[in-house]
């Protein structure tokens, strides 16, 4: 009798303990160590108060800006908002600024320093592939160039003269820091600028 009631309280209390790490599981959230984890959750155009729900961290402010920062990872992202009128809200004038909602006008990875630079590697270009390239020349053209490897979108802009192309700035990070960017219009569109910068 005595040993039916204690393997009953022992089945019950692996029962209990089962329960309590299935409950813990599941609340537990993914931690990403993705360096661009923040930059991508956000889109230029997107409402700030859908921004900051996805982000779910406190924004600092930074000049015109906010940083929001992934404590898992050290980098971020640095977001401006403005309010934007469509190309036919400013045709018809009918667009109220007081009561437009503010979007997402500008973003740019949030790196805090520049050993953090080291966790970006991801190329190996020189200078001379890069003053090779000319405006107008598309992504995958540029990405052949600089030796099959894609670039790191680290910042993007609203465009009001085509809201649906935005500028795109794209770096190429070598080994000792020298890094190439490269401004494109529309995301992996067409070269409009472009730059080398040697390391340190």
């Amino acid at each position: 009798m005595k040993e039916k009631i204690l393997m009953r309280i022992w089945i019950g209390a692996i029962f209990f303990m089962g329960m309590v790490l299935v409950i813990s599981g599941c609340s537990k959230k993914e931690v990403s160590t993705d360096p661009l984890n923040f930059y991508n959750m956000v889109l230029v155009g997107m409402p700030k108060e859908e921004a900051e729900k996805i982000l779910a961290v406190e924004g600092s402010a930074k000049g015109k800006g906010f940083n929001y920062v992934d404590e898992n990872t050290g980098y971020g992202v640095t977001l401006s908002y403005d309010t934007v009128a469509t190309a036919a809200e400013e045709a018809t004038a009918e667009t109220d600024a007081e009561e437009a909602a503010e979007v997402v006008v500008f973003k740019q990875l949030y790196v805090p320093d520049n050993t953090y630079l080291d966790g970006l590697v991801n190329a190996n270009v020189t200078a001379e592939q890069v003053n090779s390239l000319t405006e107008g020349m598309p992504y995958e053209e540029v990405k052949t160039i600089l030796g099959g490897v894609d670039g790191t979108e680290i910042n993007s802009a609203y465009n009001k003269k085509d809201a649906a192309n935005p500028y795109t700035v794209m770096a190429w990070f070598n080994p000792d820091r020298s890094v190439a960017y490269i401004t494109f219009l529309g995301y992996q569109g067409t070269v409009k600028v472009f730059e080398f910068r040697p390391g340190e």
